[in-house]
């Protein structure tokens, strides 16, 4: 079973922020209480005005990090074009494995920054974290994107 969450940043100055648990997979993320959410109890969708930034959750029954990520590059390749990307880098994201990868591409003709994270949550589950942010906007929702990505955390 695959359950899509998708939010989008709204601004880094949002001080306020709403929490958004996933018990299936042992995760909650913080939402800035300012965005603009919508969704029901398996999905989340949270946009900017200006759609300048964005960022996508999935949790997956995926049995390896690489089996989620090979999941995820079919469904970028859909989206994203001429996409370029580093090497996957080991991490930890609040205490839980995670790998992470930066990139670039186009989408609609538009210069996007990429970042792609895929933890192993508490209940042994790969949850993606897809974070795409305009060139234009990058400056703007930078420390939006960061506080979200500290934000999800192992529900207590």
């Amino acid at each position: 079973k695959i359950i899509l969450i998708s939010a989008a940043l709204l601004f880094a100055g949002s001080l306020s922020a709403k929490k958004y648990p996933h018990p299936e997979s042992g995760v909650v993320v913080d939402i800035p209480g300012s965005w603009q959410v919508s969704g029901d109890d398996h999905s989340l969708h949270a946009q900017t005005k200006d759609g300048h930034a964005h960022m996508f959750f999935q949790v997956t029954e995926a049995d390896s990090m690489e089996a989620a990520l090979n999941a995820l590059d079919g469904e970028l390749n859909k989206v994203v074009q001429n996409m370029t990307h580093d090497e996957a880098k080991d991490t930890k994201v609040n205490g839980m494995k995670a790998v992470s990868i930066d990139g670039k591409g186009t989408v609609e003709g538009h210069n996007v920054e990429l970042g792609i994270l895929v933890i192993q949550t508490p209940k042994n589950k790969a949850l993606i974290v897809f974070g795409m942010v305009s060139e234009e906007g990058l400056k703007k929702y930078e420390k939006g994107l960061m506080r979200i990505l500290r934000g999800i955390k192992p529900m207590k």
